[in-house]
């Protein structure tokens, strides 16, 4: 999902508690069927930095593919951003979530993902 105004007052809140800077890394490859096109997410991330504190946020853009493989891409994700010099990273609900199955049902539970993420 793009980043929108309650997202960058969370980040903005939560570096400046650590008395750090955010670095905005979106995956902006290919999604799901139905979701946001690239071009628009893209200047929607633009657009939004311009609302950062001067100096405090980066954008990086990052051209990867999403998997929806759920918690265990978020932690392959955290994994990634590690190797970034990022040392934190804001998991959403049901990061990286395939959807509802045939049957109607999520695979995975709303916070998997940031349990499976805690334990590393």
């Amino acid at each position: 999902n793009p980043l929108h105004r309650a997202h960058r007052e969370l980040t903005v809140r939560a570096a400046r508690k650590i008395g750090a800077n955010v670095l905005v890394h979106p995956v902006v490859g290919l999604t799901k069927p139905g979701d946001i096109d690239h071009f628009t997410r893209v200047r929607v991330y633009q657009a939004i930095m311009q609302r950062y504190p001067n100096g405090m946020g980066a954008l990086s853009l990052f051209p990867l593919a999403m998997r929806m493989g759920g918690p265990r891409e978020a932690l392959w994700h955290s994994l990634i951003r590690k190797n970034y010099g990022v040392s934190h990273f804001i998991i959403g609900r049901d990061h990286a979530g395939p959807g509802k199955m045939s049957d109607g049902k999520d695979p995975y539970g709303p916070y998997e993902a940031q349990e499976l993420v805690e334990k590393f």
